[in-house]
């Protein structure tokens, strides 16, 4: 018996074309049914299914989130540059370059280990770019760029949140980022011989009052405060009331312990550059954007541009 098979589906899409193998391969089948070619039909993508597509995750496809990863990552060693990490991810989905972005060393720090950090921004669980620690402002820089690289593409396309808050259970103490427990600080030591480029230090923590276990394998996320001094001179610097509501505590509270005063973040040379002209406005755009003009970015915090910056007028702010 002969068996009429259906020509293959013409390529259309050549391989040299900024896509993955699983896109190249649906667009493919798109503009062959599109075009009438091969008998080929279409069956449309869900938006959700689109949304997916477009950030490299495909449901039929291999890997954890179905994205057609392998699952490698050699990228993940903390001696390795940043250029150097994005290179070995280049090509691969978007959560993959995300993880090359971060710093590396599983410290736990922003709450998850490097992956699932990666894992979480692509599922849109977490929107927060800038918890790797490590990584500081080259890491948060990334992951903005990469997150703005495929946001436009994927927000017509992705479906409508839900109009409802959904309350979200809060975690034990010292479960989680938004619920630290405090723990006795007791010695640290070096085990790095001296003049070694690295610092690896032991540490230990009396954990007899915070209710806390501990087994091999886990890590801790430590969240410092700032000395309430600094938050008070900030305070004088902007000349602004320690009392003010942010989010449903005060500003001093809120510099104390719930931001960092130095090195200053890259949005608050953004808010400089609107509310100031001339070469202040310049290089504080330079800042915001990672460049270093005068050679003294390492060195600025919060207390300092706050000191230096003019008090913004009726003209800075149009």
């Amino acid at each position: 018996m002969t068996k009429n098979l259906p020509p293959p589906i013409a390529n259309l899409i050549p391989v040299t074309a900024p896509f993955s193998p699983e896109q190249r391969a649906w667009l493919n089948g798109f503009f062959a049914g599109y075009l009438d070619l091969g008998g080929v039909s279409i069956t449309p993508l869900s938006p959700e299914e689109s949304a997916n597509l477009m950030a490299g995750v495909v449901p039929s496809a291999k890997g954890p989130l179905g994205d057609g990863d392998d699952g490698e990552a050699p990228w993940h060693d903390p001696s390795l540059n940043m250029p150097d990490r994005m290179k070995l991810a280049d090509g691969r989905p978007l959560r993959r370059r995300m993880m090359a972005a971060m710093a590396q060393q599983d410290c736990g720090q922003c709450g998850y280990n490097c992956e699932d950090y990666s894992n979480a921004l692509v599922l849109k669980k977490e929107e927060r770019l800038n918890l790797c620690v490590p990584g500081g402002k080259e890491t948060a820089r990334m992951l903005k760029k990469l997150a703005e690289e495929f946001g436009s593409e994927t927000a017509s396309a992705a479906p409508s949140p839900a109009t409802e808050p959904v309350a979200t259970p809060q975690s034990a103490p010292g479960r989680s980022r938004e619920n630290p427990a405090v723990a006795k600080f007791v010695s640290r030591s070096r085990l790095n011989k001296p003049g070694s480029e690295k610092e690896t230090w032991h540490i230990e923590f009396d954990l007899a009052e915070c209710d806390l276990d501990y087994v091999v394998g886990d890590s801790f996320g430590l969240f410092p405060t700032n000395d309430p001094a600094l938050a008070e001179a900030v305070l004088q610097a902007i000349a602004a009331p320690p009392d003010f509501p942010i989010g449903g505590r005060t500003l001093r509270e809120v510099l104390i312990d719930g931001v960092s005063l130095a090195p200053a973040p890259d949005m608050l040379f953004q808010l400089i550059s609107y509310i100031t002209g001339g070469d202040r406005r310049q290089k504080a755009k330079a800042l915001a954007a990672g460049e270093d003009p005068d050679g003294d970015a390492d060195t600025l915090d919060v207390l300092a541009l706050a000191q230096d910056q003019p008090r913004p007028s009726v003209a800075h702010r149009r």
